[in-house]
């Protein structure tokens, strides 16, 4: 009998990213597609993967990734697909790979430089031909950002869009989402998002649910604020009847973590009225950020000159260590703050150290820690902050309408993407869901967790024939051993890779075989 299938994996315990029960079957696959599902003859295959005893499930979906940039230094996005990540959704928190005009694009030339990118490229659709350029090992699809449409028009100063601004950056996410992107996200805390009304919101989010797209929000506020932000985000779906996504959410500071059970029954209670509304999470209580979002909104508010001005007056540096200290009273605020990432060889030692270790060798207070640090640093130092509650990240995970994104770049245990001390979520979200979270006498069944990476990730945003094991679907998989899959990242050494993920399968080329890259990148470009 001639071989029919390009290759067969037989005898997987197949968990389909439906939340259906698990069940012992052979995947035939033929090209990129899954062909058949059901009992094979191995003469049937030209390759045979023997999966018994393995989990053969359709390849992770990162909801929320922020790889824009490093899939162009690095298509190999290692630490992606060693957790068995298939498809990343880019975009995310009001920064995309485009469009890229007016101050955005000044602004961004340094940080594509550290990087060794020339920007060379202008509009979503010019960044799309880039990212084809480098052959990507995973499949993209992207959202596009507001902070890259405000910042075009009207730049990064505070104040409100005049009419015909508005117009244009109107214009400008049209253009976006003609060129193949699957909706728009913000990020309500940085610079220029955070300068925007709810009007001006409005007018895009609708735009955005005219075509059917998502609106993915990093909230105004995560905190103290978090119920009203929230609330914004709410009317803007009520308002638009736009798809809404909360990114990362959380209840950020041990005064807020009691706000849990309010923002739950705000979210069930719009969903109960018809609204689409889902979020993403990622499985720690530490998120990571840039460290300047704890400076006060008027630091940064007439750019990034005036703002290293004031970082660098005395007077000031108190002002700010007061307004921040009001915000956070607690008494070990300062131990919950871990440098990340710094760009200068001088400051580099202090990469995975907290703020309050900082102050210490420089004896300097921690406020004035901050201030020099930002000041020395041209702002750019990512930072870990220890805030949030295992008792609510459990209770987070459970809802079904959440899913699972790792909040992070594709980053690698060497090269040009080896750099700082990162958040471990880059390299151990998804086996960390599967280790810790999901199981017997823990919050997720397997299915549950699988199908939280995988089919409801799809269903949100509308991507077809992926995130599910079904005859014609794109054959996005990977096989794992559900004993010994488990994270090995933690916040002082986040440069591991995870364990137990044996094959990795994008468009029917296997990228992990026997637990190590094949050098294959097949990754496509996945336009809406």
């Amino acid at each position: 009998m001639q071989a029919k299938y390009d290759l067969i994996i037989k005898d997987g315990i197949i968990i389909d990213g439906s939340n259906q029960p698990a069940k012992v079957s052979d995947l035939g696959i033929i090209k990129d597609r899954i062909s058949f599902v059901g009992k094979l003859s191995p003469n049937q295959g030209k390759r045979i993967i023997q999966a018994k005893g393995k989990v053969v499930a359709p390849g992770f979906i990162d909801i929320h990734s922020h790889s824009d940039f490093t899939l162009l230094a690095d298509p190999k996005a290692e630490s992606k697909v060693y957790q068995g990540v298939t498809t990343e959704v880019i975009g995310q928190c009001g920064v995309s790979g485009g469009p890229m005009k007016g101050e955005v694009r000044e602004r961004r030339k340094a940080e594509l430089a550290d990087l060794g990118i020339r920007l060379n490229w202008s509009t979503l659709a010019e960044y799309f031909y880039r990212l084809e350029e480098a052959q990507p090992i995973v499949n993209v699809a992207t959202l596009v950002g507001h902070g890259n449409l405000r910042g075009a028009v009207a730049g990064y100063v505070n104040r409100s869009l005049s009419r015909s601004e508005l117009k244009k950056i109107a214009g400008l996410l049209e253009q976006s989402l003609s060129m193949g992107a699957w909706g728009i996200s913000t990020g309500l805390i940085y610079p220029p998002g955070i300068y925007s009304t709810t009007e001006e919101l409005k007018t895009l989010t609708q735009i955005v649910a005219d075509w059917g797209g998502v609106y993915a929000t990093h909230l105004r506020s995560e905190g103290d604020r978090l119920i009203e932000a929230i609330g914004e985000a709410i009317h803007l779906a009520e308002a638009t009847g736009v798809s809404l996504q909360i990114s990362h959410l959380k209840t950020y500071g041990g005064k807020n973590w009691r706000k849990l059970t309010q923002v739950f029954k705000l979210i069930e209670d719009y969903q109960k009225k018809g609204l689409n509304i889902h979020a993403d999470r990622y499985p720690y209580t530490a998120s990571s950020t840039d460290l300047d979002v704890l400076l006060p909104p008027w630091v940064g508010e007439d750019g990034n000159e005036e703002a290293l001005k004031r970082l660098a007056d005395r007077q000031l540096q108190k002002k700010i260590t007061e307004e921040i200290i009001a915000q956070n009273p607690e008494p070990q605020f300062w131990e919950k703050i871990m440098v990340a990432s710094v760009k200068t060889a001088k400051n580099r030692p202090f990469e995975g150290k907290t703020l309050a270790e900082i102050s210490s060798l420089r004896k300097q207070a921690p406020g004035e820690v901050l201030c020099n640090l930002l000041k020395e640093e041209k702002l750019k130092v990512g930072a870990i902050f220890f805030f949030m509650s295992e008792s609510n990240l459990k209770q987070i995970l459970k809802k079904d309408y959440v899913m699972i994104g790792s909040d992070s770049a594709a980053r690698s245990t060497s090269g040009i993407l080896h750099h700082g001390n990162p958040h471990p979520r880059g390299f151990g979200t998804f086996p960390r869901v599967l280790k810790r979270y999901a199981g017997k006498g823990k919050p997720l069944s397997l299915e549950t967790a699988v199908y939280k990476m995988t089919g409801l990730s799809v269903k949100k945003l509308g991507l077809p024939f992926r995130g599910l094991i079904q005859s014609g679907y794109y054959a996005d998989l990977i096989i794992f051993d559900p004993e010994k899959i488990r994270d090995r990242a933690d916040y002082r050494n986040p440069f591991r890779y995870p364990t137990g993920i044996e094959y990795v399968i994008i468009n029917g080329e296997e990228v992990i075989a026997q637990s190590a890259l094949t050098g294959k990148r097949p990754g496509k470009v996945l336009r809406r």
